[in-house]
């Protein structure tokens, strides 16, 4: 087998186990810690919020770390350790710990960040720019459709009072994936020294920046579906089988689309994929019924799914060869900044006093931001060619 084809076949297995023990047990925790850990919504969202900014910009510094120390020593740490971080919850579950839980919640986050950074740079190293956006086009559709598959059981799990022992032989099967990676060779091949100078230097290009900025925006839009969305549409208690519609889509038509992704038009796809995106929100403020609901999520989902073709590629294809992995974890950063921050963005916005066309209308501005952003780092990058 070639390293090409391993190394995807790995990442793509070890990214649907990942993603499905994340949307068995995971997708709970909220809920857990206000029933049963008796904490307020608000407490369990600053932390939460506090953890998800120390994970992100730990991004950055296991990119760097990466391609000075190698991608595999990295991911092979990081996946021992997350799967640590999961017994480690399960026990705190068992003796029902406050203290242990929150522990195992923020090092969840640490080592998540650096499993996913090091998983996009390795995936960069193998594959040229325009391989790569089919190449994370079917890492994306395998670890969704892991998403898609783990929720449906981890509700039973949930209601079978198993929880605990779930977390603790998760933990054990995501430790145990660290031997599937340990077959793949070292994909980073030129290696430089460590300095520290090094950690935020990606932020000195400037295209970047602003790649990474409408990233953020970007994600801050992509927030809304398990905020804003969800409040606005739990009034006609459908909110599962939108949810399920765009995880099946995402899982089917995401390896198709990025197909049809390559350097030439993957701005068109990041550009268009942002502003469908965006449109779908502003249309459920022009009608009420469930027909409608699925059908804004038709017009989401396509968004997301022409946006996801090329976002992640495009943003290592502005990285020189040794800068992949510092450039991947701060395209992370940025991501994962926006996402966590869009519940609250969405909040400010629906706290104003007006009516939902208005509101659905700022959020559809803020993607066309983005978009525009998309359109100054196309032009900047066209300029530099020539």
């Amino acid at each position: 087998m070639d390293l090409k084809r391993k190394v995807l076949q790995t990442v793509a297995t070890v990214s649907f186990l990942r993603s499905f023990g994340y949307g068995t047990l995971w997708s709970f925790i909220v809920l857990f810690l206000t029933s049963y850990m008796h904490l307020s919504l608000a407490i369990v969202g600053v932390y939460l919020l506090v953890v998800g900014v120390v994970g992100a910009l730990l991004q950055i510094v296991f990119g760097a770390i990466s391609d000075s120390f190698g991608r595999k020593r990295l991911i092979v740490m990081g996946q021992v350790s997350q799967g640590v971080s999961f017994i480690i919850f399960g026990v705190g579950i068992f003796y029902i710990s406050i203290l242990i839980v929150l522990i195992a919640l923020f090092l969840q986050s640490i080592f998540s960040g650096m499993v996913f950074s090091t998983f996009n740079a390795m995936i960069a190293d193998v594959f040229d720019e325009n391989e790569r956006f089919r190449s994370f086009g079917i890492q994306r559709a395998v670890a969704n459709l892991g998403w898609g598959i783990g929720p449906a059981i981890g509700g039973f799990v949930y209601d079978a009072h198993f929880y605990s022992q779930s977390f603790i032989l998760m933990g054990i099967l995501l430790s145990l994936i660290s031997i599937i990676l340990i077959s793949i060779p070292e994909t980073n091949a030129k290696r430089k020294m460590f300095k520290i100078s090094d950690i935020p230097s990606a932020l000195m290009d400037r295209s970047f920046l602003i790649f990474s900025i409408s990233g953020f925006i970007s994600f801050l839009v992509f927030g809304q579906l398990t905020s804003t969305y969800s409040v606005y549409e739990s009034q006609v208690n459908f909110i599962g089988l939108t949810w399920t519609l765009n995880g099946l889509m995402v899982g089917v038509l995401q390896y198709p689309a990025a197909r049809f992704t390559n350097v030439k038009n993957s701005y068109n796809f990041l550009i268009f994929g942002i502003i469908i995106y965006g449109l779908g929100y502003f249309l459920l403020s022009l009608n009420s019924s469930v027909l409608w609901l699925f059908t804004v999520m038709l017009v989401i989902t396509t968004g997301e799914i022409i946006y996801s073709s090329s976002a992640t590629a495009s943003a290592i294809n502005l990285a020189k060869p040794e800068d992949r992995g510092k450039y991947s974890g701060t395209f992370g950063f940025f991501t994962s900044i926006g996402r966590s921050a869009g519940p609250f963005f969405g909040g400010l916005v629906f706290s104003l006093q007006t009516d939902y066309t208005f509101k659905w209308l700022l959020i559809f501005i803020s993607a066309l931001i983005s978009s525009f952003l998309y359109f100054v780092v196309f032009r900047m990058k066209n300029h530099k060619l020539k």
